[in-house]
């Protein structure tokens, strides 16, 4: 489910002196009518802030409140104290909003001495100018105000990890305390005796249910119901995992074979389509991802890596074995299930994605305490040629040079998963990257 930003919006200004204090009332109307086209739960305090009073009965509304951020609309002169007062010990982010609505309001600036200040606190703020009448800068408002929700959702984060990380991928071990310490996230360890235990319990007729709702949608199946079936036990195992354990997301280790190979591509598609990012080799970061980019755009996103390189045409196909969601396909009859090309046994879930022009962000994230480090490649879609690729590979032209680019990803030391996800969401990784402390690198 896409995330709503709860933003506390304060009006600020100044008491004993005349700074034309007068055009707040169409300041406050102008933001209301302008934040309405964004899906926003917004409150403003419905008085202006302008002593140490309204501060303080201000502050404790704040406290007393679940928001994610505030956001100080400082369209007349303030003086840094009574902001200092205003958000002591709120433990959110500020955004500190100015304009200029005359020559005689000079929001502006009271607001770059709000801003010295903040940061002589360190306190985690973003200064943003502009005239609400330009989109772009709302825009940068509401990209601060999503971060920041997202920051504080991941911080109660809870990621199942089924049967620890593939033994062939050390990249792939976790760091449980760096995860704490930065994002907040808490991974849930589960081994395999226990999916064992969860798999003999599915019944049946769970099981024939969920076959006959496939066949109802998906009209391309290549493997007999018994093979389907197995995978679909799988997926019911994994559903009833996230609900014993309460899990926000959930990762598992698909390497072991004859074990689970090939069983878990419908389980990581299906659980994506209902809402719970699922993230196949073991990969937490990648699950975290997933859950970032489901609250950013209400959608599931491909699991992928780069397969293949076009120089002529400067593309990267991004692709995986195949557990793409159904819900990703442009439509339900592009979708086959066949039996799982790498192992020759389970099954897989196939389609290629067609679409040409729409903007597509790529989002890769490795490391630890110290190193953590996301990567955001933006680029266009363009019709894959591979229209029988057993996976979902997807096709993106980029704006640098495909060769230079997989160059710095490679000397970054960036990872070999990458979620695949429709719009440009730049903006927002980067306000991520900045509220986590993380290294930030974007290429378009």
């Amino acid at each position: 489910m896409r995330i709503k930003p709860k933003m506390c919006i304060v009006f600020t200004a100044i008491e004993g002196m005349d700074a034309d204090q007068g055009r707040l009332e169409g300041f406050k109307d102008e933001f209301e009518k302008d934040f309405s086209r964004f899906e926003m739960a917004n409150t403003f305090v419905d008085y202006t802030v302008s002593n140490d009073a309204d501060a303080l009965k201000a502050n404790a509304f704040i406290r007393n409140n679940d928001f994610d951020l505030v956001c100080i609309a400082s369209g007349v002169w303030t003086p840094d104290t009574t902001v200092i007062r205003l958000i002591e010990n709120i433990g959110m982010p500020v955004a500190v909003f100015t304009t200029t609505l005359s020559p005689y309001t000079i929001g502006l600036n009271g607001a770059q001495i709000v801003a010295a200040s903040l940061k002589e606190l360190d306190i985690e703020f973003r200064f943003i100018f502009g005239k609400l009448s330009n989109p772009k800068t709302a825009e940068k408002i509401y990209d601060f105000a999503l971060a920041a929700a997202i920051v504080k959702k991941l911080k109660g984060l809870r990621i199942g990890v089924v049967g620890g990380r593939p033994a062939i991928m050390t990249n792939l071990a976790i760091d449980e305390f760096g995860l704490k310490k930065v994002f907040g996230a808490t991974v849930v360890p589960i081994d395999f005796s226990s999916l064992e235990g969860f798999l003999k319990n599915i019944e049946n007729s769970r099981i024939d249910k969920r076959i006959a709702e496939i066949k109802n949608s998906i009209t391309d199946i290549r493997i007999d119901d018994g093979v389907l079936g197995q995978s679909v036990r799988h997926y019911l195992a994994f559903l009833d995992i996230v609900g014993e354990f309460n899990l926000d997301a959930i990762s598992f280790n698909c390497y072991p074979f004859p074990y689970i190979k090939a069983k878990t591509c419908l389980a990581a598609s299906n659980l994506n389509d209902i809402g719970t990012p699922a993230a196949c080799e073991s990969d937490v970061y990648s699950a975290m991802l997933m859950y970032v980019l489901k609250s950013i755009t209400g959608k599931s996103c491909l699991n992928s890596d780069i397969v293949f390189e076009d120089e002529p045409e400067n593309t990267i196909i991004f692709s995986h074995c195949g557990c793409g969601p159904f819900s990703c396909a442009e439509s339900l009859k592009d979708i086959r299930l066949e039996t799982h090309f790498e192992v020759k046994s389970g099954m897989a879930v196939y389609y290629p994605l067609m679409a040409k022009g729409k903007d597509a962000t790529i989002v890769n994230l490795v490391g630890r305490e110290n190193t953590f480090r996301l990567c955001a490649l933006s680029g266009t879609t363009m019709p894959t040629k591979l229209k029988d690729f057993a996976g979902n590979p997807v096709t993106v032209k980029f704006q640098t040079n495909i060769v230079d680019l997989i160059n710095i990803l490679g000397n970054e030391g960036f990872g070999h998963h990458w979620m695949v996800s429709f719009g440009n969401h730049k903006n927002i990784f980067e306000e991520l990257c900045k509220l986590l402390g993380i290294s930030g690198f974007f290429i378009e």
